[in-house]
């Protein structure tokens, strides 16, 4: 490909990013001045989810540049909520046909999001009516320690086409090999949750601050697990992230959604023991589409009934 391409393609991409007004960085909401920009190389740009990433940006310069009438619905987390629903599309069109009204529905999940990203994004969002699904799982609990500018340039490498989904159900792991991740997990990331946890909940909260600082309706979303697998060897710190997820929702009077067992999710709907493949994001976006509808409601969200004509009565003869 030819540098003018190129050239073009950076040019429209710094645009965007000036019209959020977070220039060539997002900062992760820090009260003191933003440190500049560093090159993005190739090891951040892989720990940032790459094209994941730069997709998230995208949906935040869709949605300032269109300032849409219409709500809009937000699922944010890792790469377990990229992989939770169907598709945008199909996602919007469902929360109409199931009764609600005209949507505008985003997965931003990225691979290895942080909360400290997501108050980012969402600190370049528009104050428009907007439903921010905050997913919650135990690898979020896991993130390290920060408090760096999270870099954005120069010009990001990725395909004209986005493609939500890296796992399907035509390739999933053997029912030996999920066991062993449960295992694996206990011995090598259960003490990482452990040194890490008071942080992250400390990071979810500043994100729920954000979001209602800006006018937006935070709702922390219990993410997929295959408990057929992990059965109760994951109770306590699960037990431990949903008595803060709890907490917070009591604090800041805002719901914590959790139909990880009403998903009736087997198996063979994952690829591992967190990301859902094609059969398990159809019947959890189902039940995400429900919920949906019920926060428009409750938010007050729904367009107004269109007047009925009063008749104009029939001329005497």
């Amino acid at each position: 490909m030819g540098t003018g391409g190129r050239d073009e393609r950076s040019k429209r991409f710094h645009l965007r990013l000036a019209l959020l007004g977070i220039g060539l960085l997002v900062a992760a909401g820090l009260a003191g001045a933003a440190e500049p920009a560093r090159a993005l190389d190739p090891t951040i740009n892989r720990l940032m989810g790459g094209s994941d990433w730069y997709h998230a940006l995208d949906v935040i310069a869709s949605v300032n540049e269109t300032s849409p009438d219409v709500p809009v619905v937000l699922l944010l987390g890792g790469s377990c909520a990229r992989e939770a629903t169907v598709s945008d599309g199909d996602w919007a069109a469902q929360v109409e046909r199931r009764g609600g009204p005209a949507v505008l529905t985003y997965n931003m999940g990225s691979r290895n999001q942080t909360f400290y990203e997501d108050v980012a994004f969402v600190k370049g969002l528009p104050q428009v009516p907007t439903i921010v699904y905050i997913g919650v799982n135990l690898g979020r609990f896991t993130s390290p320690y920060t408090t760096k500018v999270v870099p954005l340039g120069p010009e990001p490498t990725k395909t004209t086409r986005y493609s939500q989904h890296r796992y399907s159900k035509t390739r999933i792991l053997s029912l030996t090999k999920k066991r062993w991740l449960v295992g694996d997990w206990l011995q090598r990331r259960y003490p990482v949750f452990q040194n890490r946890y008071a942080y992250n909940l400390g990071q979810l909260e500043r994100l729920i601050r954000a979001c209602k600082a800006r006018g937006l309706r935070p709702v922390m979303l219990d993410l997929p697990r295959n408990m057929v697998v992990i059965k109760d060897r994951f109770y306590r710190p699960i037990q431990r992230y949903h008595q803060g997820c709890r907490a917070l929702a009591g604090e800041y009077s805002i719901p914590f959604v959790n139909f990880v067992g009403a998903a009736n999710l087997v198996d063979r709907d994952f690829y591992d023991i967190a990301h859902v493949v094609e059969p398990g994001r159809t019947k959890f976006q189902r039940l995400l589409s429900d919920k949906t509808i019920d926060l428009i409601k409750r938010y007050g969200m729904m367009p107004p009934p269109e007047e009925t004509p009063t008749p104009e009565p029939s001329p005497t003869q």
